[in-house]
């Protein structure tokens, strides 16, 4: 299951709680108990996936409730000011009374929210492990911002649904009585937070992710299978295709002729189905398939024959869409299928660049010498026989794969920064951590915009963020908002090798 989907999981939940307490007041401490737990949790998640998109925390420690209200109230780094809030809403100032947790009604709602943003966390931080270098092709299109201005919108969607929960506490507690005295730090919590900027800080976050691309495909990072799963949906192939990719990221080494021979079909397939079978748009592809068909290796054997085999079931199933009676049945949804398949189909493309590449490198590939004659014992006539040679990187069939392979992602940079590798992955900034004291008394200067939204963002198909000195964008990932976790800044050049 995608980010996509445990956002909208999260969204609902967050929507029943907030109706929940709506209709009627707390009942016992039991169940304050179960709620508070659950949105001091979703607190920490959203600001845990906030960390986990911009590389780091954009502070290196989190300032008491009056610090944060003065950080809150800068103008601009509405990444710092996002990432403050979110710390200081989570926490309440006096621990609660123990009382068995209840779950149901409102707790249940909300911890059901907070979990689904935890599992948003995880799948990305499959992706992007903290401290390290991302593995796959999706991290490091992250690590080079692809889709990151758009997560952080989906991240302040839920931080609004949050606020606008605070801002119903104070009155669902308000029973009288022990229990009102009592949970008073928690009212107060909720109160400061609806009281806040928070809200309207996230708003700006939303606002800057408008048209940006979004994280909400994103899958959990998984090896192929043995055996392959048969692919019969437009969502199984596109696992199939997010698997085999991985692998081959990881793997360079042993990337095989078969590999290639597959993976560019299958491109092939897609990009025919995107064009609605007009040959004269496949392009790139056509180019890379007919390379590649010409190429030879060792046999796969093990998870690279694992890898081939779940190709091979999504190759299966674009094929079986390219018939005519076949393209009448699938009429319907046969164009944003294709689409999205075709679309996963630009990391491949440069997944299997690395390994063409490797493979070239090791000598693990062959390309047909010139023919050798050789009479047969007992015969008078010469026959020509195939010869084989390693192949190198001035072969005509290497030279042409890797052109048409490259022209592929290049020709996508410009449109989806979100679902491919650029030409050149762009530096990721790793500017130091900021202080609390730094973030509070850090005014802004008289040439700067005082709204970051007024300041124009990079192009989405360019491979760099640029950050020019003393200016802040919400068009992308300010760089003087994120680092590593720790505060050490990590080396952040990427090539594909």
């Amino acid at each position: 299951m995608t980010v996509g989907f445990w956002y909208e999981e999260a969204q609902r939940a967050m929507r029943a709680a907030t109706a929940a307490v709506t209709r009627r007041r707390a009942g016992t401490a039991g169940e304050i108990n179960g709620l508070v737990g659950a949105r001091s949790d979703l607190y920490h998640q959203l600001a845990r996936v906030t960390e986990l998109l911009v590389g780091g925390r954009p502070v290196a420690e989190v300032p008491d409730k009056a610090a944060a209200a003065l950080v809150l109230g800068r103008h601009g780094q509405s990444l710092t000011r996002f990432y403050v809030g979110l710390r200081a809403a989570a926490v309440v100032n006096e621990r609660l009374p123990p009382a068995p947790e209840v779950s149901d009604g409102a707790a249940r709602s909300l911890r059901r929210a907070a979990d689904a943003i935890g599992v948003m966390g995880d799948i990305i931080a499959g992706h992007v492990p903290p401290g390290r270098r991302p593995d796959t092709p999706e991290g490091i299109a992250i690590r080079a911002g692809g889709g990151v201005q758009g997560g952080l919108g989906d991240i302040a969607r839920l931080a609004v649904d949050a606020v606008r929960l605070d801002g119903r506490l104070p009155a669902w507690l308000d029973r009288g009585g022990p229990l009102a005295q009592t949970y008073r730090p928690v009212a107060e919590a909720a109160r400061w937070t609806s009281g806040s900027r928070l809200s309207a800080v996230a708003k700006e976050l939303v606002a800057a992710a408008k048209a940006q691309p979004d994280l909400r495909e994103l899958d959990i990072a998984r090896s192929p299978l043995h055996p392959a799963p048969a692919v019969d949906t437009v969502d199984a192939a596109i696992a199939a295709v997010r698997a085999a990719r991985t692998w081959l990221w990881l793997h360079p080494a042993q990337v095989t002729g078969v590999h290639l021979q597959v993976g560019t079909q299958l491109g092939l397939a897609a990009h025919v189905l995107t064009a609605d079978g007009s040959l004269a748009m496949t392009g790139g592809w056509r180019q890379a398939a007919i390379a590649a068909a010409e190429l030879r290796a060792a046999p796969a054997a093990g998870p690279a024959q694992d890898t081939v085999a779940e190709m091979g079931e999504a190759l299966r199933w674009a094929r079986s869409l390219l018939g005519p009676a076949a393209a009448r049945g699938h009429m319907q949804h046969r164009g944003r299928d294709a689409a999205r398949l075709g679309s996963e189909m630009l990391l491949m493309a440069a997944a299997l660049h690395r390994g063409l590449r490797t493979a070239t490198q090791r000598r693990n590939l062959f390309v047909r010498g010139d023919a050798i004659l050789e009479r047969p014992a007992g015969s008078l006539v010469y026959r020509a026989a195939p010869h084989w040679r390693p192949a190198t990187a001035d072969d005509d069939l290497v030279r042409d794969l890797s052109r048409a392979l490259w022209q592929i992602v290049g020709s996508g940079a410009e449109g989806d920064p979100a679902s491919m590798v650029a030409h050149v992955l762009a530096q990721p900034p790793r500017p130091r951590a900021v202080s609390p004291a730094a973030a509070e008394s850090r005014s802004p200067k008289p040439d700067v915009l005082p709204d970051d939204r007024a300041r124009p963002g990079p192009r989405q198909g360019e491979g760099r963020q640029p950050n020019p000195a003393g200016a802040e964008t919400l068009a992308a990932v300010s760089g003087r908002e994120a680092v590593e976790d720790g505060g050490v800044p990590l080396s952040g050049e990427i090539l594909i090798d």
